[in-house]
């Protein structure tokens, strides 16, 4: 495909008419009812207006605009406008802006390492600022870097390391420094292993006081890599070596469960690092890739993308690339008896790819290489919580469970057929193709946040995770706006409470229903919010659907500014217990409160959309 801009590309575009045809340049014909805004909401189409619209643009003509341009024919191009459309699908951040037009790449999700060289880290550096520069959310291994003080040079003749976290800085810095077009500034995660000897000090990389402030990154977020050996050493209350990268030899000992507690302790206060279980990771990896001999290091600015990075058996450097888009579970029954829908949505993921690939420049090189070997995607979910609220069902229930089961189940059946019919059309992906395997990508599935793409679908629950509130006060670059969920509109609406001062009420609650004493403790259990939800059922319905996702999947908990230190280490536990790969932030009341409500009377006066808090990166979603 060639790109092209947008100037002169709507072609037999009549604005009288409720039906038109947009085509962009070189793409295939699309036919749109603009009768379909309806489904947007006013919050919807303030955010599609503020950060994704072309000049002159309608939402109709966005999701023409990017079904015409990553369609196979015109029928193709037709039937991804109706999905999108009817907001049975949303694709990605990068592919709503850019697609079709100039002026950025459909993908902006990239994975790399640096190598223990000062080459292999201005090499990184260099990489990062391009991919940043590009509209990049960049994830970064440091593991492979040795510690402070550590020889350099034969028997240490050119002096001592100066370790990971200098270098890290300058990523910090240079990250901060490239914008990202109109859309975002740069956003950049670096991950370290747990017996990296520099962890103490990694643990603390965001914490604004203590220590020495020329050893900080905060604008950088932070991830740790977890074997499940440590995690057998804080169930044994065992010593943990701190290892160099280069030859493994001890450089230190710490307790494994004081360690676990600092990252714990770390998370309630600033919401990270990250988590990532490597083994469990590496485990579920596709089978090619175990035969090639490949492993997942890290993850991303989201922790749910785990593909391999570094040299391949070739001797070629990775830079991991995945492009994203997601399902609106709340639109379930309308979309699941579509014959061949999530086998368009692959061909369509499977063109953005290909994209991609034609059109990255030098500076991307190593992702282009990628990105082509492999055929990586990752297809997700938002809605979860919103279609058990319309069936009147709790997230902490054993219904819940059944539908979670039933509906991941489903969707990966579709993925994995969908591979194979695309890998006998166009052939398979060169990494399973070398070992006679029939598979167009390499991973299908990845649950991203969807934070924003949720909001364009109706106000759909983002991703996999409750709603922080019921309602609350939304501030945009358009206004404000009373956001509400509808589905307890419509219930207040049966029972005659579907007034101001009720909805004022639950705003002043922190988003919350539990007070309405005119609702049953059923209903009541059905509206819960994140923060009220039991967390172990959180963990229990991502281990659930953790086999039906080949990637990771986006997942946050949620804690109250009190929680007991045995409840914190619980979730966090069981979370690796029950073999769930990653865990994303951990959201604490005592940061999140003014970011999720505000008393309606004090909206003016209160920060709603707080970006520093927990910074949700859009190039997953």
């Amino acid at each position: 495909m060639d790109g092209s801009g947008l100037e002169g590309a709507y072609q037999g575009k009549n604005q009288g008419d409720m039906l038109n045809i947009v085509q962009v340049e070189r793409g295939k014909a699309v036919e749109i009812n603009a009768e379909r805004d309806n489904l947007l909401t006013e919050f919807g189409k303030a955010t599609l207006e503020d950060r994704y619209l072309m000049p002159n643009e309608t939402p109709q003509d966005l999701f023409a605009r990017v079904a015409s341009y990553f369609a196979d024919d015109d029928a193709h191009a037709q039937r991804i406008y109706d999905y999108i459309s009817r907001l049975w699908f949303m694709p990605s951040t990068p592919v709503l802006s850019n697609g079709g037009t100039e002026r950025g790449l459909p993908i902006s999700c990239f994975l790399n390492e640096s190598s223990d060289s000062l080459q292999g880290i201005v090499d990184l550096w260099n990489e990062n600022v391009w991919l940043a520069s590009r509209g990049g959310g960049i994830g970064s291994y440091w593991g492979n870097l040795r510690a402070i003080g550590e020889k350099v040079g034969k028997n240490g003749k050119n002096g001592k390391t100066s370790g990971v976290i200098p270098f890290i800085r300058v990523m910090d810095s240079l990250t901060l420094a490239i914008s990202q077009g109109s859309l975002r500034r740069g956003s950049a995660a670096c991950y370290l292993p747990v017996w990296h000897p520099e962890i103490e000090e990694f643990i603390e990389l965001r914490r604004p006081t203590g220590g020495d402030p020329n050893r900080k990154a905060l604008n950088l977020h932070h991830g740790i890599v977890i074997p499940d050996s440590f995690m057998r050493a804080v169930e044994a209350d065992e010593d943990w070596a701190l290892k160099s990268p280069k030859d493994g030899s001890v450089q230190n000992k710490v307790s494994a469960r004081e360690l676990w507690i600092r990252i714990l302790t770390a998370r309630v206060e600033t919401g990270e690092p990250y988590l990532l279980f490597i083994d469990k990771v590496n485990a579920d990896i596709p089978q090619h890739q175990k035969l090639a001999g490949m492993r997942v290091k890290m993850s991303n600015l989201c922790s749910e993308i785990t593909l391999p990075t570094g040299l391949d058996r070739f001797g070629n450097d990775r830079t991991a690339v995945c492009c994203l888009s997601s399902l609106n579970i709340e639109t379930y029954d309308e979309w699941k008896n579509v014959p061949g829908m999530i086998e368009d949505i692959m061909r369509f993921l499977d063109n953005v790819l290909q994209d991609f690939i034609d059109r990255a420049p030098d500076s991307m090189a190593k992702a282009r290489y990628s990105a082509m070997r492999e055929r990586s995607v990752g297809l997700g979910v938002m809605g979860f919580q919103t279609f058990l609220q319309m069936r009147n069902v709790p997230m902490e229930s054993v219904t819940a469970l059944s539908w979670n089961k039933k509906i991941f189940k489903y969707i990966k059946q579709q993925v994995d057929q969908s591979s194979k019919i695309l890998a006998k059309e166009k052939g398979a992906c060169p990494d399973a193709a070398d070992f006679g395997i029939e598979e167009r990508f390499s991973n299908k599935l990845a649950i991203a946040p969807t934070a924003s793409i949720s909001i364009i679908c109706g106000g759909a629950s983002p991703g996999i995770e409750p709603s922080a509130g019921n309602s609350f006060v939304q501030k945009t670059l358009s206004g404000s706006f009373n956001v509400r969920n509808p589905h307890l509109k419509k219930l207040l609406k049966e029972k005659g409470k579907d007034n101001d001062e009720v909805w004022s009420s639950i705003t002043t609650n922190k988003g919350s229903v539990q007070h309405l004493d005119f609702l049953s403790q059923h209903e009541k259990d059905v509206f819960k919010t994140a923060f009220e939800i039991d967390q172990r059922w959180l963990i229990d319905l991502a281990a659930q659907r953790t086999p039906y996702v080949c990637q990771s999947q986006s997942l946050n908990v949620f804690i109250p500014a009190d929680v007991h230190k045995k409840d914190l280490h619980q979730i966090h536990y069981q979370a690796w217990k029950k073999g769930i790969k990653s865990m994303y932030y951990l959201r604490s009341m005592s940061i999140q409160r003014s970011d999720v409500v505000s008393n309606m009377q004090q909206s003016a006066n209160v920060k709603v959309d707080n970006d520093n808090d927990y910074e949700e990166c859009l190039s997953c979603q």
